[in-house]
């Protein structure tokens, strides 16, 4: 007398390892997820320190002088203002 169906062994143990593989593909992404983010972390840091230590390297702006004194001329302007006071002593 049968009991069940003829291919349950079959599915069953397919069934078994289509979940051992979904497991094992969910743990794997969630690695490889942490690994790009621990790379990208280095990354940044890399050049963060690159960053630091290439600013001793900078050359002055050639353009420094003219922003100044446009600063300067828009702030201070070339006339003189008069301006007359009231006299209140008469």
């Amino acid at each position: 007398m049968q009991q069940g169906h003829p291919r349950h062994k079959q599915l069953s143990k397919a069934n078994h390892e289509m979940i051992k593989h979904n497991g094992y593909m969910f743990v794997k992404k969630i690695l490889d997820g942490m690994v790009k983010g621990i790379v990208a972390v280095g990354e940044a840091y890399g050049r963060a320190i690159r960053n630091l230590l290439n600013t001793s390297d900078m050359k002055p702006l050639k353009d420094k002088t003219k922003i100044k004194d446009s600063y300067i001329e828009m702030h201070n302007p070339k006339g003189l203002i008069q301006v007359a006071t009231p006299n209140f002593s008469q």
